[in-house]
C-alpha cells in the first residue's frame, strides 16, 4: 500500500514539474522557452502611447489649431491645445482612455472643424516567465475632404 502511494505521489509530482515548466502561448502553440526570442517583449508595464492626428496643411490652412480632449467631445476635458504646422502630429497620452481631437479649418468664408476620437489601450501576454506588454495607439483622421 505505501509503495503504491510512493508511485502515485512520484507520478503526479513529475507531471506537476512537466506542466509547471512547459510553456504554452496564447493559441496554444508549445514554446521551447530556453531558445525563446525575447526581442519583441516589452517587460515594461507601458503607462502612455501615442494619440496620432492626421492633418490638412495647405495654403489656406499653414497652422492649425487643435484640442484634444480626454472623453468624449460633449463631456471630455481638454488637455492639450496646441497648433500643428505639419500634416501628421504626435502626443503621447496615458493608455486606456478614450480621447476625442478637433482641427479648426477655413474654408474660404466659413470654418469647419473636424473631429474623430477613440481609445488607446495597453494589453499583455505571459510567454514563458515573462508578461509581454503591448499598446494600441489610435490615429484621428482629421483630413479635410
Amino acid at each position: 500500500m505505501i509503495k503504491k502511494l510512493y508511485i502515485i505521489s512520484a507520478s503526479l509530482s513529475v507531471i506537476t514539474l512537466l506542466y509547471l515548466y512547459s510553456c504554452k502561448r496564447d493559441n496554444n502553440d508549445t514554446v521551447d522557452c530556453s531558445t525563446y526570442d525575447y526581442s519583441d517583449c516589452n517587460t515594461f508595464e507601458p503607462t502612455q502611447a501615442k494619440f496620432n492626428l492626421q492633418l490638412t496643411i495647405n495654403a489656406e490652412n499653414m497652422s492649425v489649431p487643435i484640442i484634444i480632449y480626454k472623453g468624449k467631445l460633449e463631456d471630455g476635458e481638454i488637455i492639450v491645445t496646441d497648433s500643428a504646422s505639419t500634416k501628421y502630429y504626435d502626443t503621447l497620452l496615458p493608455v486606456d482612455n478614450f480621447y476625442t481631437a478637433t482641427a479648426k479649418y477655413k474654408k474660404g468664408n466659413l470654418i469647419i472643424i473636424a473631429v474623430d476620437g477613440g481609445k488607446i489601450t495597453k494589453s499583455k501576454k505571459t510567454t514563458c516567465d515573462s508578461v509581454c506588454w503591448d499598446v494600441t495607439t489610435y490615429t484621428a483622421k482629421l483630413k479635410l475632404k
